[in-house]
């Protein structure tokens, strides 16, 4: 009798400590999920969109956070990937750090960070941001006149390069031809990116 006792305390004793381990595996995943919510792998298809052909920028004219002049010229010849910020962008910490890791893995001077102040009130906000995380980014605002301000975003949100969409989600690809190659789509990691453009770049460098 004692023996059966005793098998039937095992049993639940077991059963409770393998509820809580299930338990605590659980809540231990969904934390690391809530902290990193830009860095959690996503299948490459669904967070990169090409462009075939490659979409013509308009001409637009900015000026970098030292106040020089900034145009279509300053993408010629180099692969710039370009990120819209505002000021109610509450996921962008998420995306400099996915740039930033970027930027390490490519470690390139053909490659570059360009980082879009939307409000026209954050250049030296982003600036500071580039600094602290090594990006060593293009911050540009776009020029005051209506035309030159609204171009730009424009044609990122208005176009078939991402209609409808919010701009605080996506990184840009741009070829040095400075013309749009392609979109990253959040929820996106460096590492997908990294693969990605090399890919993209090999097959750039095919056509010649």
């Amino acid at each position: 009798m004692q023996n059966m006792f005793k098998n039937v305390h095992s049993k639940r004793f077991l059963l409770t400590y393998l509820g809580l381990v299930a338990l605590l595996l659980l809540f231990f995943l969904s934390m690391s999920q809530e902290q990193q919510p830009f860095e959690s792998p996503a299948e490459p298809g669904a967070m990169l969109t090409m462009f075939e052909p490659n979409l013509e920028i308009p001409q637009f004219l900015a000026h970098n956070a030292d106040n020089s002049v900034f145009t279509n010229d300053a993408l010629v010849g180099k692969w710039s990937f370009i990120f819209f910020t505002s000021a109610d962008c509450y996921d962008c910490e998420a995306i400099f750090k996915v740039l930033a890791n970027l930027k390490a893995g490519l470690a390139n001077r053909a490659v570059q960070i360009v980082l879009v102040d939307r409000s026209g009130q954050q250049a030296s906000e982003l600036l500071a941001v580039s600094q602290s995380h090594d990006l060593n980014a293009q911050v540009i605002t776009v020029a005051a006149a209506a035309t030159d301000k609204n171009s730009l975003p424009a044609f990122f949100t208005r176009s078939r390069a991402f209609a409808h969409q919010d701009l605080g989600y996506a990184v840009f690809l741009v070829n040095p031809k400075a013309k749009l190659t392609a979109r990253f789509q959040a929820p996106f990691t460096s590492v997908l990116i990294r693969q990605s453009f090399i890919q993209i770049r090999a097959e750039y460098a095919s056509k010649g």
